[in-house]
């Protein structure tokens, strides 16, 4: 049976308004008259939008156990170890609390390469391809890194490639755009920036817009159309990033948060996104029609909700909250899954993440600081790494390969790798 597809009355105008889009009016105008068209010359990116969502399902249908040969559909165990030593998982598609697996081995990590700021480092993002990656400091400035010389380990390459200036206050969040050309940032100075990155020795922003309260937190939908932004206020933003229109999630009584947003996050295929808060709880929301899906109330116990992730199939929810405990949720029925227990969280807003497979979880311990890693499907904490002199703020990994960056109050940033 072949699968649906759009009529022919509706491709024909998609690509006419997306060569419109790229800049090929003339093209698009034979296009349009060669297919007796109605000609509609105003540029959209519907196409693409559409393009991209569809290659991010594909890919996640691709992470399902029901498409490795000779495997259990219902076990979700990593397989052996590559000749890179890395464990190769099906990402977290089936975590089964009654059932522990048993523990991967500890993953042997070091530094690799290490920059200062000159104020406390407070987040990280690497680019979808992860070929680069981005650093925020309390010093309101930015740092772009190539990932590639970081892996060289040579003296002779300088990873740091650009350094830019343009917040008046901290940094707290940082997104890639999917083209990875652009960089946003968000900062205490009330406001969000756009970096180009594509034009040599530019430092300051092209484009920015201004809140009216501290952005804690950005992200960037999978089409690169929209930014989301949380913020000290209890309502949801999304700008619209050609115009910078501001739309906010549900006003319905019961969908909005009741204190700051903490964390905001896409899922892989941007049909959702999720927000953890100062007030406890965690919120899955619709991306379409911006209306709370689920609502998980005391998800740490009552204190605040540092960080939320999604895992890349979709499935569950990654957070980190300030009663010292990861969880595991899935993301539809707000269920717990698993804890992550080990690490002192009580006093900042910190970071928690899945490495590059899914295998291991990443987080920190503010007591120690260290950065702490447990198997992600048992729970179990296997390894701590010391290094920092500070708080570790924010840990962000790498979506390609095994590396992590971790980032703290004593000015460091350190890349770390396998060894």
């Amino acid at each position: 049976m072949n699968p649906p597809t759009l009529p022919t009355e509706e491709v024909i105008p998609l690509i006419v308004s997306q060569l419109c889009e790229y800049g090929y009016t003339q093209l698009a105008s034979v296009v349009a008259e060669q297919t007796d068209t109605p000609v509609d010359l105003t540029p959209s990116s519907k196409l693409s939008e559409l393009l991209y969502i569809a290659k991010e399902q594909d890919e996640c249908d691709e992470m399902q156990p029901c498409e490795i040969p000779d495997e259990d559909p219902d076990s979700d165990e990593s397989s052996s170890p590559g000749e890179d030593g890395v464990y190769h998982s099906k990402y977290l598609t089936h975590v089964d609390p009654e059932t522990r697996n048993v523990p991967k081995p500890a993953p042997n990590y070091s530094t690799w390469y290490m920059t200062t700021h000159r104020a406390a480092s407070t987040c990280a993002i690497f680019s979808g391809d992860g070929k680069y990656a981005a650093t925020g400091s309390a010093d309101a400035s930015l740092k772009v890194l190539d990932t590639s010389k970081m892996n060289s380990r040579s003296d002779e390459d300088r990873p740091v490639i650009r350094t830019l200036y343009d917040h008046l206050a901290g940094v707290n969040d940082l997104s890639f755009h999917p083209n990875g050309l652009v960089l946003a940032s968000c900062s205490d100075d009330q406001s969000i920036k756009l970096f180009d990155l594509s034009k040599p020795g530019v430092k300051r922003s092209f484009r920015y817009l201004q809140d009216t309260h501290i952005v804690r937190s950005i992200a960037f939908h999978p089409s690169g159309d929209y930014i989301l932004a949380g913020t000290d206020h209890e309502s949801v933003r999304a700008y619209d990033v050609k115009n910078f229109q501001c739309f906010t999630a549900s006003t319905v009584p019961g969908d909005q948060h009741k204190g700051g947003i903490t964390k905001v996050r896409y899922s892989t295929n941007g049909s959702q996104f999720a927000t953890s808060s100062m007030d406890g709880s965690i919120k899955i929301w619709d991306a379409m029609n911006g209306r709370c899906i689920t609502t998980i109330e005391n998800a740490h116990d009552g204190v605040p909700v540092s960080s939320v992730k999604f895992s890349k199939t979709g499935k569950y929810v990654l957070s980190g909250g300030r009663d010292s405990i990861a969880r595991l949720w899935e993301s539809i029925s707000g269920r717990m899954v698993l804890q992550y227990e080990g690490a002192a969280h009580k006093d900042n807003t910190l970071q928690t993440t899945f490495t590059y497979n899914e295998d291991y979880v990443l987080s920190s311990d503010e007591v120690h600081n260290t950065v702490v890693c447990w198997d992600s499907r048992t729970g179990k904490c296997l390894k701590r790494w010391g290094g920092h002199a500070s708080t570790i703020r924010c840990i962000a990994a790498s979506p390609t390969e095994p590396g992590f960056i971790s980032c703290s109050d004593d000015f460091r940033v350190r890349y770390w790798n396998l060894d």
